[in-house]
């Protein structure tokens, strides 16, 4: 009986142990079985290749070895080996293309695929199975897996125009797409500001449309700089890549951007733009960045180009762009308008439109098909063939299927990288902050809005990384790529139904980060939360076994920086700094403490909500409070807020009346001046949801760590109306100046308060705010304390400087000495500390 008993307590043990082995494998796949027992790696374990895939075999050995440490003997054909690993094409296997099985018992590892690319996706999983962190090195999991990805095209792609990636940056990046199944690389190789690929027939295009700085005939532009920057790929730099990217099962697709984004070609030969006698902006501010349209032997050089093209890149489409067109330069062009007169056409979209169907006919010639933006939808028909990147919204590829057309979706609002993950970090934000969890709740098919037949037409689902504040800090690119992309491949690939942020989290952070940084990825890791509540500091960590450090002095958190260990006693609060470090490249954006929300609600009524707090507890000093509506989510900002008071021992101190929406992210001030601990402080607001639909925010009630004293500003420079100097007088760090021309040698702009300013620091930013764009390259600031005789300050760094007055200040003046190499100059307001 003893006996027996110890058998089942070692029987359960074992299956405890197989239980607790998570896989943790992205993206998620279709089914799986786990089994009791593992296959233990031979020391020389023998690998056999069908000659299907013989092109991959280096591949496969190298990859293997890193993620076990074995190194496998690797032969080709279908010859079985105890103890081994095959890989089969089975042409009867009855799983869709690009699917697999995966078999793993004690006889060895089996994966077959009815086609090589539905191996390599196997082979993907056999690495990750290995490498998941509760996996006991040299050892494989029992397990039964049919798996085939829900989308035939799962793409990402990468400008390399704005920021030149070299020949092996560009490798490992369609290595790290590969582990993901990924199996489309969309090189975006031209652009206003560099063309990056060699063609033989027109060499200016590289030798001069592939560099910019002084003397070149692009200007510096986004970062590169008072020198010499750029670079290209010869063909035979493509045709290797290409290679290396079918070995991994990625397909390389390329793009020429025309008719617009196209100065690096009219810099270069200037005869291919239209002629006209005034200049006209596009929407990025560049000038003269449009073929002409009416001159005919500009359709003989595309047809040359696009030749070149399909020598070097086999993949069945060819992107020819089509967005941002700006059509104004054709509307003033004579060689465009006896085009448009000809046709009989009455505006520019079907122009537009004639170029497409042109160019359509060019690449068909070469035997390939089109694809392009959502915008050549405009101004007439298509061929259905043309497959369409629906990157404004959803709605566009709606259209798009609704017109017959294969179908990308590729949102901005989800699915473009060179988004902002946070409010507080780099990046773009006019489609949205995108986080890894927004990515992930992307669904790509609007079954309400499409008939079945409609929707099999969305072929699958891209994301999108526009390089344009990707040359600082180093490995930005990686760092604004991943985790998203893991998220983007799940969409892609895995089951609709199957879909769950907890569980998608759960594999990410328990094994996958680590797969990450094994890949050499500088990855964003997940920030902290830090919570300030009854003068302790409380800090909930991302994941389980997550570093945290912390700074007290206000300044990012280094590698060296204190571990968060416990919760942190102090007042001063508003100093604390947090940030998660995985390792020496990847970690999170450091955060700043929050308090917890003031108050809060969720409806889905339409009715009016009356909400009176007490926020006593959340006002601690004097200063200039700022009171934030923060919808929980896009579907749930609905509503708006009215009638907001502060009272202050129920005496009124502040109202705000005119309503305001949610969706329009409120965000009110106030001034306390007579805080006393014993104070009582109450909250008022109105909320009205007119509409049944869900309405849901948190409110917070925040001190603002900056000065705000009256200033005027005046400058040198000619206003522009639409973002006055006024901008700079608002301490509203979301308005800013522009102007409509570059800043120029001589050049000011004064800041002047009505009273002197004692600070510590004053810190001058220029540039969009969170994007350093139109900043200032050359000059210094220089404050004075009387008005009238100045001292000079620190020179901009990267649109930057500081100043730290001894005195009382009563200007600040920024004197620019260079331009700045753009089309136009931006400021922001200034941050006056204490």
């Amino acid at each position: 009986m003893k006996i027996y008993l110890l058998l089942i307590a070692v029987f359960l043990s074992s299956l405890n142990t197989v239980n607790a082995q998570k896989l943790d494998i992205i993206p998620k796949p279709v089914k799986i079985e786990q089994q009791l027992g593992v296959f233990l790696i031979p020391s020389e374990v023998h690998i056999i290749v069908d000659k299907k895939i013989k092109n991959s075999t280096n591949y496969i050995g190298s990859e293997f070895l890193k993620n076990t440490g074995t190194t496998p003997k690797i032969s080709i054909g279908k010859k079985h080996h105890k103890n081994g690993i095959q890989f089969l094409v089975d042409d009867k296997l009855s799983i869709p293309n690009d699917g697999y099985t995966l078999s793993i018992d004690k006889t060895g590892v089996i994966i077959k695929g009815n086609s090589p690319n539905g191996l390599r996706n196997g082979f993907q999983t056999l690495l990750q199975i290995c490498s998941a962190k509760d996996v006991k090195k040299g050892t494989i999991p029992y397990v039964q897996i049919e798996d085939y990805p829900r989308f035939e095209w799962r793409g990402m792609m990468l400008d390399v125009s704005r920021q030149f990636f070299d020949k092996e940056t560009v490798k490992n990046y369609i290595d790290w797409l590969a582990a993901h199944k990924m199996n489309v690389f969309h090189w975006h190789l031209t652009d206003d500001n560099g063309w990056r690929v060699e063609i033989k027939s027109m060499p200016d295009l590289t030798l001069k449309g592939g560099f910019r700085g002084p003397g070149e005939v692009l200007l510096p532009s986004y970062g590169s700089g008072n020198k010499r920057y750029g670079g290209y790929y010869t063909q035979e730099d493509i045709k290797e890549v290409v290679a290396y990217g079918l070995k991994r099962g990625v397909s390389i697709m390329p793009e020429i951007e025309i008719p617009g984004h196209s100065r690096a070609v009219t810099a270069s030969y200037p005869e291919i733009g239209c002629v006209t006698e005034q200049e006209t902006k596009s929407v990025q501010g560049e000038v003269k960045n449009v073929w002409c349209v009416g001159r005919e032997e500009n359709f003989e050089i595309l047809d040359g180009i696009i030749k070149e093209f399909t020598a070097m890149f086999p993949f069945e489409y060819i992107h020819i762009a089509g967005d941002e067109v700006n059509r104004a330069n054709w509307e003033q062009c004579p060689k465009c308008k006896a085009v448009m007169a000809k046709e009989g056409y009455t505006d520019t979209f079907q122009l537009q439109n004639y170029f497409f169907r042109r160019i359509e006919k060019i690449v068909e010639k070469y035997h390939r098909k089109s694809a392009g933006w959502n915008e050549i939808m405009k101004g007439g028909e298509l061929s259905p063939k043309t497959e369409i990147f629906a990157w404004q919204g959803i709605s566009y590829g709606i259209e798009s299927a609704k017109k017959g057309h294969p179908t990308i979706m590729i949102p901005g609002q989800y699915t473009y990288f060179d988004m902002a993950q946070s409010e507080t970090e780099r990046g773009h934000r006019w489609a949205a902050i995108i986080d890894t969890k927004r990515v992930y709740s992307f669904e790509p098919v609007p079954e309400n809005d499409l008939s079945l037949g409609e929707q099999k037409l969305i072929k699958g689902v891209q994301g999108a990384l526009w390089s344009e504040y990707l040359d600082l800090p180093a490995r930005f690119m990686e760092y604004q790529s991943y985790p998203r992309i893991t998220a983007l491949s799940e969409i892609a690939w895995s089951k609709k139904e199957d879909k769950n942020w907890k569980d998608f989290y759960g594999r990410l952070t328990n094994s996958h980060l680590q797969r990450l940084a094994n890949m050499g990825i500088a990855f964003r890791d997940f920030p902290p939360t830090a919570i300030y509540k009854n003068g302790n500091i409380t800090v909930t960590l991302p994941y389980e076994g997550a570093v945290v450090r912390y700074d007290s002095q206000g300044n990012e958190p280094t590698r060296e920086s204190p571990l968060y260990l416990n919760p942190i006693q102090t007042k001063d609060y508003e100093k604390y700094m947090f940030r998660t470090f995985f390792n020496e490249t990847a970690a999170s954006p450091a955060v700043k403490v929050e308090k917890l929300p003031v108050a809060n609600w969720n409806t889905s009524k339409a009715e009016t909500l009356n909400v009176s707090e007490n926020i006593s507890e959340n006002i601690d000093k004097n200063g200039i409070w700022y009171l934030t509506f923060d919808a929980e989510s896009d579907a749930s900002n609905n509503g708006s807020i009215k009638a907001v008071s502060l009272f202050e021992n129920d005496k009124l101190i502040q109202t705000e009346s005119a309503a305001r929406t949610l969706k329009s992210k409120p965000r009110l001030r106030f001034v306390i001046e007579n805080y006393n601990e014993k104070n009582s402080y109450r909250l008022d607001f109105t909320v009205e949801n007119k509409e049944a639909k869900q309405s849901a925010a948190k409110v917070n009630f925040d001190c603002s760590p900056y000065q705000e004293p009256e200033v005027k500003v005046t400058s040198s420079m000619a206003e522009n109306p639409k973002f006055p100097f006024s901008k700079l007088e608002d301490f509203n760090i979301e308005t800013y100046l522009r102007t409509d021309v570059p800043c120029v040698n001589g050049d000011w702009i004064l800041y002047t308060f009505t009273k002197p300013v004692t600070s510590s620091k004053i810190d001058v930013l220029t540039g969009i705010p969170h994007h350093p764009r139109f900043i200032i390259s050359d000059g210094h600031v220089e404050y004075s304390y009387n008005g009238v005789d100045f001292i000079k300050g620190d020179s901009f760094d990267y649109g930057n400087a500081s100043i730290f007055p001894k005195q009382p200040v009563k200007a600040v003046k920024i004197v620019i000495t260079g331009t700045n190499n753009e089309p136009i100059m931006a400021g922001q307001d200034l941050r006056i500390n204490p």
